[in-house]
């Protein structure tokens, strides 16, 4: 087999990790002060962590986020639902999120 590489490749000890970071597309279900139900392809595990944005009433919002719990719903997609909890988020998110709450309260 001819060797295409221009640089060679250097075997790893086992106990090495690297995390592979991935994009999921995400349906924003429901959104509250702490965290937030999204619906999405795949069915993420509890305890994943991400980075979710948005834009709530034209306000960008930001959040880390932590998926706690499989949620029994649907979509009509046929999407997965899941709990997710906010972490850390700067300023300006918060004060997005604090805007966007009360709005949409009946």
């Amino acid at each position: 087999m001819i060797e295409r590489r221009k640089t060679p490749r250097v075997q790893m000890p086992g106990h090495e990790m690297i995390r592979l970071e991935l994009r999921h597309r995400v349906q924003l279900l429901d959104i509250s002060q702490t965290g937030a139900l999204i619906a999405c392809e795949t069915l993420l595990p509890v305890g994943a962590r991400g980075h979710i944005r948005a834009g709530l009433a034209a306000q960008p919002f930001a959040s880390e986020v932590a998926v706690r719990r499989h949620h029994p719903r649907q979509t009509s997609r046929g999407l997965t639902s899941l709990g997710a909890m906010f972490g850390s988020m700067d300023d300006r998110s918060k004060r997005s999120l604090e805007l966007f709450l009360p709005r949409n309260k009946h």
